[in-house]
């Protein structure tokens, strides 16, 4: 009699696992060029398991950027299919650089791709840097508060403390925040300026860059002085 009134919960066997939507980070950037440290950087997110699944959204004109012109759409978008077809869990979007104007602001991104990816749960991948300046980033009170974050360390740059975040975002909010930071995700001391400063004095990126990424700034004569 014990055992029939019991909860469908307590007859459940141990070895029964609950089945939960796949993760998928979002990875924003202008990728001008994708470099090693963005491909190691997913691969550590997916290892670390914070996420099954990476997308690449290369940037059509981030706002946070507007004192710099960017490499055609076309070519950035390329390279990232390129460089991420031996890794499995990668994924590249044209979602932003199919915009016909205005900037690409995350917020407007991840509702678009909410609706794309009505079975994953999406979690936005940002860095530390980016974190200490998401109260100025378009809408970000609705950012915080509708999505999930994946934030990795950055050279040089410190957490927020949890009053500087409440300040901007309550504290609800930088509770959420602060739980997204993952301390062990690596370091990466790689980026997409120091690969075109490369190019621009001739040399050939192969220390920053995957081999197919290389030929492909060479054919194209990209990133030349």
């Amino acid at each position: 009699l014990a055992a029939a009134s019991s909860s469908p919960s307590s007859r459940r066997s141990p070895d029964l696992v609950v089945a939960r939507a796949p993760r998928l980070a979002v990875f924003g950037g202008s990728f001008d060029p994708i470099h090693n440290g963005h491909l190691a950087l997913g691969k550590a997110v997916v290892d670390a398991g914070y996420a099954d699944e990476v997308l690449f959204v290369p940037a059509r004109r981030p706002p946070h950027k507007q004192g710099r012109s960017l490499t055609d759409g076309n070519h950035r978008l390329e390279m990232v299919r390129q460089a991420i077809e031996p890794y499995p869990p990668f994924s590249v979007s044209d979602i932003e650089l199919e915009r016909s104007e205005g900037f690409s602001y995350t917020f407007d991104t991840l509702s678009v791709l909410r609706q794309v990816f009505p079975e994953h749960d999406l979690l936005f991948l940002m860095g530390m840097d980016s974190l200490r300046d998401l109260h100025g980033w378009h809408r970000a009170g609705e950012l915080v508060q509708h999505f999930a974050f994946i934030v990795y360390p950055r050279p040089g740059v410190a957490c927020p403390s949890l009053a500087e975040l409440s300040d901007r975002f309550g504290a609800r909010n930088a509770r959420k925040l602060m739980a997204a930071v993952k301390a062990d995700l690596p370091l990466f001391d790689y980026s997409a300026t120091a690969v075109r400063q490369a190019c621009a004095q001739g040399l050939a990126p192969t220390r920053f860059c995957p081999e197919v990424v290389c030929r492909y700034i060479e054919t194209h004569r990209l990133y030349r002085s």
